[in-house]
């Protein structure tokens, strides 16, 4: 868990505490210019998959429940909080399939700093509603 980057870390912690998903992939989100690749990373997100035991059902409500609420409460903006289903091929048999929570600016025009302390406040919002 060392090389967990600090903004996304206790979203990742609250995530694995509750015993249903493990966790093995996040990012904290990179805004600036100079920050900025040929993959997008105007985002925060973390990837997991069920934990030992656990059914994709139960970890579909974990993720339906922490979605709609963070909706009813917060909205879109600034901060759209989405999920999806990400199937990647291993090989000709294996399809691997992985959960990721997506907390992306609504804005793609605020400024970094806009963007930072939005999804930082996001982060937070989306914790308290899974502790």
């Amino acid at each position: 868990m060392e090389d967990i980057e600090p903004r996304i870390r206790p979203l990742v912690e609250a995530l694995n505490e509750t015993g249903l998903v493990r966790t093995f992939s996040s990012c904290e989100g990179h805004f600036g210019p100079k920050e900025q690749t040929l993959v997008d990373r105007n985002h925060a997100e973390v990837r997991f998959v069920p934990a030992e035991g656990v059914t994709q059902a139960a970890v579909v409500k974990l993720v339906g429940s922490i979605l709609t609420r963070f909706k009813s409460r917060h909205g879109l903006i600034p901060v759209n909080v989405t999920a999806f289903k990400l199937f990647t091929p291993i090989d000709e048999e294996t399809v691997e399939q992985t959960f990721v929570l997506v907390l992306r600016p609504f804005n793609r025009f605020d400024s970094p700093d806009r963007k930072r302390a939005d999804v930082d406040r996001a982060i937070e919002q989306v914790i308290q509603l899974i502790l």
